[in-house]
């Protein structure tokens, strides 16, 4: 890929975010980082060439809530997924200087629990952006602060490494969604589906809808339901399949759910890349 291609993520530079969008489409790409995941689908409405990464799923937390309803309200479609393992390290200015706090984005402390209960003399602050976090303390030669953040950090902002692995699971993957405005539909036998639907509250409806991909031997990946905001007690249903809306099969069945729906919308047929090994990945670029 040429430095052309734009891709938009939510964090600074050395974030997963970017290393996703570098595994996806090459070391050679302009990565943008902006403070929020709800700015990424404004970004490409300005900007209808670039991508957008989001981190949809983590296998030790679970579901990103807010980034399914984001994926919801935006007119963007899914056009790729990514699937890193998430390690992270503790970094410094100076390993021979005392650490006293330590700072890292929320869900990177809820991660590293396990090293932080070993260590009480830290004082812990939670703050927006790992990566941004490096940048502060380099800036602001603070040498009694470490960070949690993963092993690209060091590099970029030239910390020291202090601690490696200090994730409490090593199988911690993290699945990272490529979104466009183009839309474009992957059409290989390994692609992956999702879309999103609502039905009204009738005894085995849910049924019905899962049986039509049953009956046509479509592998169904994964089934998430969301709460409908201002409607207690009523949901809606996302479904990762696999297979692409270009075949036949898919096709038809997708038609027959959309048809029995009051609500859905399809988000693309696109390809997964897993990539579980940092370092290989690394020697890549």
């Amino acid at each position: 890929m040429s430095s052309s291609v734009r891709v938009y993520f939510q964090g600074t530079k050395g974030a997963y975010s970017e290393l996703a969008a570098e595994v996806f489409f090459g070391r050679m790409i302009e990565g943008i980082g902006l403070p929020k995941f709800e700015d990424l689908p404004g970004a490409l409405d300005k900007d209808h060439q670039a991508y957008a990464i989001l981190p949809i799923e983590n296998s030790l937390m679970g579901s990103i809530h807010r980034n399914y309803d984001l994926l919801l309200i935006s007119d963007v479609g899914i056009v790729g997924e990514v699937e890193l393992r998430i390690t992270y390290n503790l970094f410094g200015l100076d390993a021979k200087n005392e650490i006293k706090e330590i700072w890292a984005h929320p869900a990177v402390l809820e991660q590293c629990r396990e090293f932080i209960t070993k260590h009480p003399d830290y004082k812990v602050m939670s703050f927006f952006d790992s990566a941004g976090a490096a940048e502060i303390i380099v800036k602001n030669n603070r040498r009694d602060i470490g960070i949690i953040a993963g092993p690209k950090v060091a590099s970029i902002y030239g910390l020291e490494t202090l601690v490696e692995g200090i994730e409490d699971n090593p199988m911690n993957f993290t699945r990272f969604l490529v979104l466009s405005k183009k839309k474009d539909i992957y059409r290989e036998p390994d692609a992956k589906s999702s879309l999103v639907f609502g039905v009204k509250n009738e005894p085995g409806i849910l049924f019905r809808c899962l049986s039509i991909f049953a009956l046509r031997n479509i592998d169904l990946m994964k089934l998430e339901s969301r709460p409908i905001i201002g409607k207690p007690w009523e949901y809606i249903f996302y479904i990762d399949f696999r297979g692409s809306i270009a075949e036949e099969r898919c096709r038809k069945a997708v038609e027959i759910l959309e048809e029995i729906s009051v609500y859905f919308k399809f988000f693309g047929s696109y390809r997964v890349i897993k990539e579980h090994n940092y370092e290989s990945q690394s020697k890549k670029m």
